[in-house]
């Protein structure tokens, strides 16, 4: 029997060699690549396990219980909202995201859906393919005469504003945490959650889930939006309640929703939202470029093997084991 074992729960790449090589600097390690989310079937193999590395697959505390080995849960992502991070440190193990990884391709992504918001220029390339030319009967406004809001301000929606701040009149930012000073030095203006809903043309989300976000946009919100407003959501499909967001469209309470994310994914094939005209969806790319998928499939293993010999991770999310 190896010395180490390594179990991959889920990925949705083509090939996992890369983490494989990074991995065989252990030496003796056997990689485990179950392509499974079931809960029963990981308990099954992870209970011997000394790493996890996980891309979609929750890891709770039924699961994290079972383990008797395992030192260290990576995640290939930055948001680790399905992993019970408690129970793991309750366990003594270390949980890892990727910290500081694809703000770039996010917040570019980002711009990219504000400007199709704007400018509707995939709606009427369709339309010219059609046969129209002229006369397309679409109302926008000028964004330069808009204001922007900003739900949450870390690391990629601090690079959304610094993109956005030459395309708009204002950029007003809601974070519950960030100062004052941060978003003012920035050059956009802090703001009420309230008055960002009420009075920006554009809201994009940036935040994290958590139980208090989860569906933070629902039909109140809507109602209280501009009618001409749109929302932007590069974050997490569950900011937003997809069945209020729907009945939003529908009524005109809202005008127009540009999504990289969503609540389930793969979308039913009869999601409502994939026949609006007022709805654009990407599917879940904004982190992609060839350079972070290469940082994606690399630091989770970087961590196992890191920790697995004796080391502190780098990415750590629960901080606290630091101090045990």
């Amino acid at each position: 029997m190896s010395k180490f074992r390594v179990l991959i729960t889920d990925h949705e790449y083509k090939t996992i060699n890369n983490e494989i090589r990074i991995l065989n600097e252990l030496e003796d390690v056997e990689v485990i690549d179950l392509h499974s989310r079931d809960e029963d079937t990981i308990i099954n193999i992870a209970r011997d396990c000394d790493a996890i590395i996980v891309q979609f697959a929750h890891i709770n505390e039924k699961v994290i219980n079972s383990l008797n080995k395992c030192k260290i849960i990576a995640k290939y992502a930055i948001g680790y909202d399905g992993i019970d991070v408690d129970a793991a440190t309750r366990k003594n193990i270390y949980v890892t995201n990727l910290h500081d990884y694809c703000s770039d391709e996010v917040s570019t992504h980002a711009i990219a859906l504000l400007m199709q918001a704007a400018r509707r220029t995939s709606e009427f390339g369709e339309r010219v393919s059609r046969g129209e030319w002229y006369g397309m009967g679409i109302k926008f406004q000028n964004l330069q005469n808009c204001t922007v809001g900003v739900i949450s301000y870390g690391r990629i929606a601090r690079k959304f504003v610094h993109k956005c701040k030459p395309f708009c009149k204002e950029i007003l930012v809601y974070d519950k945490y960030d100062s004052d000073y941060d978003i003012l030095e920035q050059g956009a203006i802090p703001s009420g959650f309230e008055n960002i809903i009420k009075n920006s043309d554009y809201i994009s989300i940036h935040s994290s889930l958590t139980p208090e976000t989860k569906h933070m946009f629902n039909k109140k919100v809507f109602r209280k939006m501009k009618s001409t407003a749109s929302i932007i959501n590069v974050a997490r499909g569950e900011l937003i309640s997809t069945e209020d967001l729907i009945w939003a469209l529908e009524n005109k309470e809202i005008a127009y929703a540009a999504l990289d994310v969503l609540e389930v994914e793969p979308p039913k094939k009869d999601l409502p939202l994939l026949s609006m005209e007022n709805v654009i969806i990407t599917p879940h790319t904004a982190w992609y470029s060839e350079e972070s998928q290469r940082i994606l499939q690399s630091t989770p293993a970087e961590e196992v093997v890191r920790v697995l010999s004796g080391g502190k991770p780098i990415n750590l999310v629960n901080k606290e084991m630091l101090l045990s």
